[in-house]
């Protein structure tokens, strides 16, 4: 028996030593972490980020934490994580060079090939690799037009005024926000839910609302957050007393059930031509496209579960990230008030006869667009991007400082590479003094041409589709915030801009919600 235990020990320390030297051999033997679990692995975001220095696990805020520590302050942008116990290896660099041959139009890389999105969720526009991306592409990107983001900006004003008024905001001097993201969730949620969705509500009776049990918005949140409980569970564990496994299982059949149902009645209306007349704003959604796709067949065809997933994707991508950039720049607007004041500024000169905004005035802000692109360079929406090598390829190693080429790094056919925007962001080369909150270092034309080393939207031909959405919704929702509220943070007693902002914005951020909990006070303007 002792013997047969033995046997079985010496098997696992021989097959996780396999483990680490194959995973060594696929990274090109390049330096950096041999730790327990992989960055990305899935038991590895459930336990404890670190263990002892034997069962290292670089935790689901790796990136985040790795930048504070300064931990990818070297000379070279580049450094694998290579696990023994569970995960893959994966190459991080933090060059703007490997990111665009990595992100780039080289067919040498491209999304993951089991991707936990696609598992989850159902095959859709943000992990689908290559060759089926474009036809889900194909059917998307017509409905992001003009006329769409037109109607974005209309349903902002809109659910503003309303926001305000349900609020009772227009009654008050000053308001307490206890929980900023609480709020912007809510707001950006319901824009996409009306606009690509054609899913229109009220404040007072939201879509982040819908849901018996649980809130649609409390669902996305909850999804979003326990993928790993979600991809480790057997189907037969949730029938077990535990709350965790409840409230998951709450929550993704909460949210399925919900957008089964929606793609059901948005498909009888479609075949009994109800969203057909020009004059119903269905007849621009996203929606309609990605049903009408299931619907019409052809070589464009959507099955049941790309129609899922991409309706799932377009409710989660299009209000979260919009999200986090409105909680960033409304905390770092408080902070600086110089620079609030220049938005403010701004919008008077472009409101001059005390009007309300309208969509062909979203291009005159240029102030508060360079204030949106700032927070999304210090804050961006996601830390990085992961692609895969498709096969046996030389990985460009720079030099951090200068951005020369140092050398080659050999990585295997399957190896993951993660880029990592934080370094990019905060590096000097491309941002002098990285560290500040400078609107003013972005010029008029990077507004509109996307700048080399900035990623807030992602990088390359899989960039965020949704960009143009997003801005058109935040510009106008600060537009109509900062016109009529000073936004005010509370500074501890003694405390600098700088120091609340480490305190409370930085060392706050995870990966799953973004920035931490952020308070903030409106006071009106006279």
């Amino acid at each position: 028996m002792l013997s047969a235990a033995l046997g079985l020990v010496a098997l696992f320390a021989i097959s996780r030593i396999y483990k680490l030297w194959s995973g060594l051999k696929g990274v090109g033997y390049a330096p950096g972490i041999r730790c327990a679990f992989g960055a990305r692995s899935s038991w590895g975001l459930l336990i404890p980020k670190r263990l002892s220095s034997f069962f290292y696990n670089p935790g689901s805020n790796f990136l985040w934490e790795m930048h504070r520590s300064g931990g990818f302050e070297t000379e070279m942008d580049v450094m694998t994580v290579v696990p023994w116990l569970h995960g893959d290896p994966v190459v991080v660099t933090s060059s703007m060079e490997t990111m665009q041959q990595v992100a780039g139009y080289s067919d040498d890389f491209d999304k993951l090939t089991e991707e936990n999105g696609t598992i989850l969720f159902g095959p859709n526009v943000a992990t689908l690799q290559k060759e089926t991306w474009k036809k889900h592409r194909r059917v998307l990107n017509p409905a992001f037009s003009k006329k769409l983001y037109a109607m974005v900006w209309k349903e902002s004003m809109r659910m503003f005024r309303d926001m305000v008024e349900t609020e009772a905001w227009d009654k008050k001097e000053g308001v307490d926000i206890p929980i900023l993201g609480d709020l912007t969730a809510k707001f950006t949620l319901s824009i996409v839910a009306s606009c690509a969705f054609d899913f229109r509500s009220a404040w007072s009776d939201s879509i982040s609302a819908a849901g018996m049990e649980m809130s649609l918005q409390k669902c996305l949140k909850v999804v979003i957050e326990d993928i790993p409980i979600r991809l480790l569970a057997p189907k037969w564990a949730y029938v077990l007393p535990f709350k965790a496994l409840k409230r998951v299982d709450t929550a993704f059949t909460t949210l399925f059930s919900f957008m089964r149902s929606q793609i059901a009645l948005r498909r009888e209306k479609i075949m009994s031509e109800d969203v057909t007349d020009d004059n119903t704003a269905g007849k621009i959604t996203i929606f309609n496209n990605i049903v009408k796709a299931n619907i019409e067949g052809g070589k464009f065809a959507f099955s049941e579960d790309e129609v899922v997933g991409n309706t799932f994707v377009m409710l989660f991508a299009g209000h979260e990230t919009t999200a986090r950039t409105l909680n960033g720049a409304l905390a770092l607007l408080g902070l600086y008030q110089d620079e609030q004041d220049k938005v403010y500024e701004e919008i008077k000169r472009v409101l001059s006869d005390g009007r309300d905004p309208e969509f062909e005035d979203s291009e005159s802000f240029t102030y508060l667009r360079k204030c949106i692109q700032e927070t999304m360079r210090l804050y961006p929406p996601a830390a990085g991007l992961i692609r895969e090598a498709m096969r046996d390829v030389h990985l460009s190693v720079a030099r951090r400082a200068t951005g020369e080429k140092s050398h080659d790094v050999f990585i295997k056919k399957g190896t993951q590479v993660l880029i990592n925007f934080l370094p990019i962001h905060y590096n000097p080369r491309h941002f002098p003094d990285p560290e500040a909150f400078k609107p003013s270092r972005w010029t008029d034309e990077s507004l509109t041409s996307e700048a080399a080393a900035f990623a807030g939207f992602g990088h390359g031909p899989r960039a965020c589709i949704g960009r143009k959405f997003s801005l058109a919704e935040a510009t106008c929702f600060l537009v109509m915030l900062l016109r009529d509220w000073r936004v005010e943070v509370d500074l501890a007693p003694g405390e600098t801009p700088q120091q609340w902002q480490q305190r409370v914005m930085t060392e706050q951020i995870n990966t799953s919600r973004g920035l931490g909990p952020i308070s903030i006070r409106l006071s009106r303007r006279h």
